[in-house]
């Protein structure tokens, strides 16, 4: 495995003129497993105990809907279609941009991770049968009519956990120690590795360029499409659970404890703070001028972008 140069890496200890994070009030003491914005304005959040939050005002008040008793992972809205998915086969869809949902449930034991809207009428979903993602069996689905069918696709490999749609042609999924790579939305993909024993969370990729997190500190980024992956090194070791990019060269990360990484440069430079309390942050949303972090115990913070 290559490593950059250690004289190229700057570390940027956080000090009192860092980035302000400011506490939000919501609805919920639930876990929020995503935050996902489809503007400036508009953003929702899925909680583990199966409620739905919405915004209209850029993060300034959220109303709650409990619209089931299944733990939601995952949501996401393009235009007045979406979706939302959680634990034992939950699929819901919306065709009101989130106002109302009908359950359009799979009949499987498999907990979804993880979906992805490719375009006006395909969409992807994937998997696990298990909650460990050590040991389990991944599985994927995607439609192609608006979420009227879901055909299951071959078997990709152990402990799905992220979708990444860049464009129709560029859609990736994470598994352990792999990020497999589809051009035909879903129908197959090309596997690319990484090394090392540490399991990998969430990913984020524009184009060719992606940044991988996880496990104790893993942080690793890709130029080639995720093809391979080469290891950023770093001086921290706590679990890193979402990432969100800015651009190709620069973005931010967080996960246990409140931690916050901001890196640029080609990940050649990193900052790390602290959102200032100590609460796994789970999901990272990014508008045109804010950040925001959600994670454990309904905590979600915003700070400026």
């Amino acid at each position: 495995m290559k490593y950059l140069p250690a004289l190229i890496l700057m570390i940027l200890a956080a000090t009192a003129s860092g980035s302000e994070y400011l506490p939000l009030t919501v609805p919920t003491r639930a876990d929020i497993t995503k935050v996902f914005f489809a503007d400036k304005a508009n953003g929702w959040a899925v909680t583990s105990a199966g409620e739905v939050l919405s915004t209209y005002d850029s993060g300034k008040t959220w109303k709650i809907k409990q619209i089931t008793n299944r733990a939601i992972a995952d949501i996401a809205i393009r235009g007045r279609q979406g979706y939302l998915t959680g634990e034992r086969g939950l699929l819901m869809k919306t065709t009101d941009g989130g106002v109302t949902w009908q359950d359009i449930s799979l009949n499987i034991k498999f907990n979804f991770t993880a979906l992805g809207i490719v375009n006006d009428t395909a969409a992807i979903i994937c998997g696990t049968d298990q909650n460990s993602l050590a040991k389990t069996v991944g599985v994927t689905f995607r439609s192609v009519d608006r979420g009227k069918s879901w055909q299951k696709r071959p078997f990709l490999g152990n402990g799905l956990s992220d979708i990444v749609v860049w464009s129709p042609k560029k859609v990736y999924v994470l598994g352990i120690k792999k990020a497999f790579h589809s051009i035909n939305v879903g129908e197959n993909y090309w596997t690319g590795k990484y090394e090392g024993n540490r399991l990998g969370y969430a990913f984020d990729l524009q184009d060719d360029w992606g940044y991988l997190v996880g496990a104790k500190g893993l942080f690793l980024k890709t130029t080639d499409h995720g093809r391979n992956w080469k290891e950023v090194p770093t001086q921290f070791t706590r679990d890193l659970y979402a990432i969100a990019m800015f651009d190709h060269f620069s973005g931010v990360a967080a996960g246990e404890g409140g931690i916050v990484v901001n890196f640029s440069q080609s990940g050649d430079q990193y900052a790390v703070e602290n959102i200032g309390r100590p609460v796994a942050i789970t999901t990272i949303a990014v508008t045109e001028d804010r950040i925001f972090f959600a994670g454990k115990g309904g905590a979600m913070f915003y700070r400026q972008r």
